[in-house]
């Protein structure tokens, strides 16, 4: 299984104080034994480091960023200019919801590689028709 990986998850993983991460780091431990493999954007990794460096330190920003590197186990999938099209398209649509930009990527990534679940603690990702949200 491919599995999605949201900012949350990722925020989640890095900071132990944060409320998610007990929850996370389970999920996470037993998704790996199952053999799941995770997909991110390079828009999540930058919203990511962005987070954590304004509320956790800049450190821990800086080894988030080099650890997800080294690990190789998320696959960094680039926002192209046609993945941004499709986002703005669902961005446009979707008037009643409070998607941000960066939201709207990640579904369109998700549309575009088949993905139906996300690892994710945004209730966004319980919104839009045809994506699930775990844990």
């Amino acid at each position: 299984m491919k599995l999605f990986v949201d900012t949350g998850a990722f925020i989640a993983l890095t900071d132990a104080d944060d409320e998610n991460h007990k929850a996370a780091a389970d999920f996470y431990r037993n998704a790996k034994e199952k053999g799941t493999r995770f997909v991110t954007t390079n828009f999540v990794v930058c919203e990511t480091m962005h987070y954590l460096r304004a509320r956790v330190s800049h450190h821990i920003a800086v080894l988030f960023r080099e650890n997800l590197k080294k690990s190789g186990l998320i696959e960094i999938v680039t926002v192209t200019p046609s993945i941004e099209d499709a986002a703005f398209t669902i961005f446009k649509r979707y008037t009643d919801r409070d998607f941000s930009f960066t939201d709207c990527t990640s579904f369109s990534i998700m549309r575009s590689l088949k993905l139906k679940n996300a690892f994710a603690f945004d209730k966004h990702f319980e919104q839009l028709e045809g994506i699930s949200r775990l844990p």
